[in-house]
């Protein structure tokens, strides 16, 4: 009896050790982020000229925020599966997962894949000065979903249009020339570590 009850102890802390380590995130990158206001600019699609309107950066600033918390984080799925994925005011949850991550001596560059809701965002940084360009991609429109469904339906092996896990990259995006209906470029500065 005392054997049995001792085996399912040690199985269940077996159990519960190997979970663990299969669960783990560590943090890879944090950067701490400040983009000027009066360098933000907006390329809009098939947008009326006679709709144009000054574009309201305080209030582009409050929505995809002009100071940030970037956070590169890896987690390990299992033994042969890791994933990366960014953490910041926008993709605050669990983070959206990365497309291209790369850091070198003296740039930082990292893609998203596009989110759930269309979204997709990317950053270039100089690691010596601070330079940042952000870019924050909006493909949430009808135009967009109709010509998705209209390639789905005519993607082959050969040519698919997601990648793996239903995944879908600027690359292919840009390959099959769709274009997203919205594009904010911010100019600023991401450092790494936190406090400007």
């Amino acid at each position: 009896m005392i054997n049995c009850k001792l085996k399912n102890l040690i199985l269940i802390l077996i159990l519960f050790n190997s979970f663990a380590v299969h669960a783990e995130t560590t943090n890879v990158l944090k950067l701490s982020c400040e983009y000027d206001p009066n360098f933000i600019t907006k390329k809009t699609t098939n947008v009326d000229s006679l709709k144009s309107e000054e574009l309201d950066t305080m209030e582009v600033c409050k929505s995809l925020h002009c100071r940030d918390i970037v956070e590169v984080n890896k987690y390990n799925k299992s033994k042969d599966e890791i994933e990366y994925r960014l953490r910041n005011s926008w993709f605050n949850h669990q983070g959206i997962l990365l497309d291209d991550f790369l850091i070198t001596e003296n740039t930082i560059s990292i893609n998203t894949f596009v989110s759930q809701a269309y979204f997709l965002e990317s950053y270039l940084i100089d690691r010596i000065t601070g330079k940042t360009i952000r870019t924050f991609y909006r493909f949430d429109n009808p135009d967009f979903l109709f010509n998705i469904n209209k390639l789905e339906k005519n993607a082959t092996d050969n040519n698919p249009l997601f990648e793996e896990n239903g995944r879908l990259s600027l690359k292919t995006i840009k390959s099959f020339s769709l274009e997203p209906w919205e594009v904010f470029y911010f100019e600023g500065k991401c450092l790494e570590g936190v406090g400007l």
